[in-house]
């Protein structure tokens, strides 16, 4: 693999250098705001974990952390810790907050970027105490706009109340993070999650798990899904309390039901798999749950393949619960689901898109951290394959030598962040060709959940 680590890293610095002036980088975002080029750029906020000043601050802080350890040797460029210091001071300097903040806007995605980039004590500590209270005060506000509707036991969670984009998993796992400093907040946030998973009444009278909601799974589909639904991927839907809760269990924070929350879920999802039993929907409409739930496995087929949807993010929010709960059987059934992922014909090529959110880059990273745990050699065998693929599709004609592409969209976009971008293909790609490098305080695989 030798050949492809050169290569990755060749990669890698060559985009951290397009990458590493802030204001050049913003100008020519800025720059390619045409009709022709809206979508883009349309992501594109500097207090943006996505898209913006606050993820690309996440590669340099990882290459930072790889300078600093002195392993093998990553780029003679850029002063790497002085690169995400400059993006995370663009991402406070005269910006106007979003109107909705969440782990992946606004102050609590500077936190996040800011935490990752400590490379010393002490560093940035004025700073996060002031951001690390502001997401308090927004996790607080977030449980106060719920609690009625959970002490009622009336159905209709929101997404974006729980999800970890925007909602209480990912603020969670950012307040895990700050330690005793706000213990409180964190353990009111998974005694809520905890209330998420008890059973609630649905429009037509039957008892469903508390997930429910009749929320769209996409902004384009404003009627949503007729009688509601249960979200199965890990960006908005219940995998992703299942990973806040397990990763606070295994660290020693812990509520009253959070065990019992865990296994709940962890459960549902192994039963509502596809009927293959190797992959999981995007979602579980109201009637396909009412059927499960009466005995009958619904014909559920996979529709996404990534970390927002489909089998890798849920298997590794699995394999979290299992490590959580030590339940070795979890831990297999999660690994076998994304060896068969990497088993189809074509993978990795199939994804289309290099990027973390739903493409291969997404892949790549679990399976090297699922590879790492207890049994995962069976998965191992599937990095250098994965390397190779996010290697090859890296093209310095690219303005941000990693293009990307929505869903079946076959045109290229070209964004420069971290969900769907180039620095998350990039993050990724470091990631496998150095997995023993330290990530410092906080890992930046833990804005996706996945530790």
């Amino acid at each position: 693999m030798t050949g492809t680590t050169g290569a990755a890293g060749h990669h890698v610095a060559q985009l951290a250098e397009r990458l590493a002036d802030p204001a050049e980088l913003a100008a020519r975002v800025k720059a390619a705001e045409t009709p022709e080029a809206a979508r883009t750029h349309s992501l594109w906020h500097p207090q943006s974990l996505a898209d913006g000043h606050a993820g690309v601050a996440l590669l340099f802080a990882a290459l930072a952390h790889t300078e600093t350890a002195h392993t093998e040797p990553v780029h003679a460029g850029p002063a790497y810790a002085q690169a995400a210091h400059a993006h995370l001071s663009a991402a406070v300097t005269g910006v106007r907050r979003p109107a909705r903040e969440g782990l992946y806007a606004g102050l609590p995605a500077v936190a996040f970027a800011a935490r990752t980039a400590i490379t010393r004590p002490g560093a940035y500590a004025a700073l996060l105490t002031a951001l690390d209270a502001q997401v308090a005060t927004l996790a607080n506000r977030l449980v106060d706009e719920d609690t009625p509707r959970i002490t009622a036991g009336t159905a209709g969670a929101r997404m974006a109340g729980y999800d970890v984009i925007a909602g209480l998993s990912g603020l969670g796992r950012l307040l895990l993070a700050t330690g005793h400093d706000h213990r409180a907040t964190t353990e009111r946030i998974l005694a809520h999650l905890v209330a998420l998973t008890r059973p609630v009444t649905a429009p037509d009278g039957q008892a469903v798990p508390g997930w429910w909601t009749g929320d769209p799974v996409l902004l384009s589909e404003p009627d949503g899904i007729p009688g509601g639904h249960f979200n199965a991927g890990l960006a908005h839907g219940v995998p992703g309390p299942l990973a806040l809760l397990s990763l606070a269990h295994r660290a020693g924070v812990r509520v009253p039901g959070q065990e019992q929350a865990i296994r709940t879920i962890a459960q549902w999802l192994l039963a509502r798999r596809s009927p293959d039993g190797t992959g999981w929907p995007n979602i579980v409409p109201l009637e396909a749950e009412l059927a499960a739930a009466a005995g009958i496995r619904p014909a559920l087929a996979e529709a996404r393949t990534g970390w927002c949807y489909g089998t890798p993010g849920v298997a590794r929010a699995l394999q979290l619960a299992a490590l959580a709960l030590k339940e070795p059987d979890w831990n297999r059934q999660a690994q076998a689901a994304v060896a068969a992922v990497c088993e189809r014909p074509g993978t990795p090529s199939a994804t289309g898109d290099p990027t973390l959110c739903h493409g291969l880059a997404g892949l790549t990273t679990i399976v090297t951290l699922m590879a790492r745990e207890p049994g995962g050699a069976e998965l191992a065998v599937y990095i250098p394959e994965l390397t190779r693929a996010l290697a090859d599709v890296a093209d310095p004609a690219h303005p941000y030598v990693w293009p990307a592409a929505a869903p079946g969209d076959p045109v290229a976009v070209h964004r420069p962040g971290f969900l769907d971008g180039a620095a998350g293909a990039a993050l990724a790609l470091h990631f496998a060709t150095h997995p023993d490098a330290p990530l410092g305080e906080l890992p930046w695989q833990a804005a996706l959940l996945l530790c």
